[in-house]
């Protein structure tokens, strides 16, 4: 037996070795495939029927949903791709590129308003699903479009200043703003400026927990208020940043003790999370460890959505840290599983992301969104067709020449 031990050992070692990512390229797919994953959770939850994905994308492994994955992801690849350019171009140079993305994004949002404007007036196509928002839990329905004639000149301030638009798409009004603030972080970070630059962003977001204030007058602002939202996004941006001396550090005593600290905190939200009281979830699928009246307090209280309650910003640290580990150990299984679909999806998630609302357009003239109606079988085909489309979209291209990426 004493013969024996040591090659099991190796050869759980060598398995060890054969899962674990490698790095092809100055590309990190393990980035790309969580920003699929951050894609995939969006476009379940902008399609609202229940099926199969709604039980592992809706808040399933933490007080976490796609987008802020989406936005601290954004901000992840910003800061770590303009590291290496600001080493070969000056600020200016960079910026002008922020500005001319910025520009480019909303000229794409002014299109998507008006798009759907025009398609209202073909009594054939159905745009209730995306010039509405309802909120399903309480069963009430809001326009996201004037209902009453307008004259010219509040049409045109509606559409210039994005007050009006459909709410799948309502965080681009968001990334647009956090573009143009980006050569301001971008400066800070190059002048090392790191703790200041997260110093007074945390300022920012803890004034607006306490006093929450619009500062921008678009539609936007009611889902993902700006001066609370940029927190994650300097967040992620400092992660990207300093992305290497991050690494070297996970590697350390302390930073292995700070990583599995991370990886727990993870977890236990993970716990909270199966005490949601989400209705339209299947009870059986859910604990009842926590009582319902004291789930909801502490979820509205400090893990709310909208509002970014700060439980929610750490567990959106932690479980994207556990997940990147995970990856990390286990790529090769994990890639032929899921990356194969989730990576391009990653690549381009822009791209499909300004896509998606045209996508759920499409769905909603063919089926009635009612998330209590849990037919999984239909409801999951749904999704899968939805998810499919765009990801034959991204994987070739379709295009991609007028749709920014």
């Amino acid at each position: 037996m004493s013969q024996i031990a040591p090659v099991i050992t190796q050869k759980e070692s060598y398995r060890s070795m054969e899962w674990r990512y490698s790095m092809v390229g100055n590309r990190d797919l393990r980035i790309d495939f969580m920003r699929g994953i951050a894609l995939v959770m969006m476009v379940v939850a902008h399609t609202e029927v229940m099926s199969i994905f709604n039980i592992f994308t809706w808040e399933r492994f933490g007080l976490t949903t796609g987008a802020e994955g989406f936005v601290i992801l954004s901000g992840f690849m910003l800061g770590m791709l303009n590291r290496v350019r600001l080493q070969k171009a000056v600020l200016l140079t960079i910026s002008w590129g922020l500005y001319l993305r910025a520009w480019k994004i909303y000229r794409v949002n002014i299109i998507i308003i008006l798009s759907f404007l025009l398609l209202g007036h073909f009594p054939f196509i159905n745009v209730f699903e995306v010039t509405h928002f309802t909120d399903r839990y309480a069963g009430t329905t809001w326009a996201l479009y004037p209902v009453t004639p307008q004259i010219k000149e509040t049409w045109f301030n509606i559409v210039l200043y994005l007050q009006i638009g459909p709410h799948q798409t309502q965080i681009l009004g968001l990334y647009i703003f956090l573009l143009l603030l980006s050569p301001l972080f971008l400066g800070m970070l190059q002048q090392g400026k790191v703790y200041w630059l997260l110093g007074l962003s945390l300022l920012v977001y803890g004034c607006w927990q306490r006093w929450p204030v619009r500062v921008t007058p678009s539609e936007f602002e009611f889902a993902f208020p700006l001066l609370a939202w940029q927190f994650i996004f300097v967040l992620g941006m400092s992660c990207g940043w300093y992305k290497e001396e991050l690494l070297s550090f996970a590697r350390t005593p302390p930073g292995k003790v700070a990583v599995a600290a991370l990886v727990m905190v993870a977890l236990i939200l993970g716990f909270v999370a199966q005490n949601h009281t989400n209705p339209f979830m299947p009870p059986a699928l859910l604990l009842h460890v926590i009582p319902p009246a004291e789930f909801n307090a502490f979820y509205h209280t400090w893990a709310a959505k909208n509002g970014l309650g700060p439980i929610r910003v750490l567990n959106d640290i932690s479980l994207m840290v556990a997940i990147y580990l995970l990856l990390t150990w286990c790529w090769q299984p994990l890639y032929r599983l899921a990356g194969w679909f989730l990576i391009p999806l990653g690549q381009h998630s822009l791209y499909t992301f300004i896509l998606h609302v045209y996508v759920v357009l499409a769905v909603s003239q063919f089926v009635t969104f009612d998330l209590w109606r849990q037919d999984w079988v239909v409801n999951t085909l749904i999704h899968a067709v939805a998810l499919g489309v765009l990801w034959l979209m991204a994987k070739y291209n379709v295009a991609a020449r007028w749709i920014p990426n």
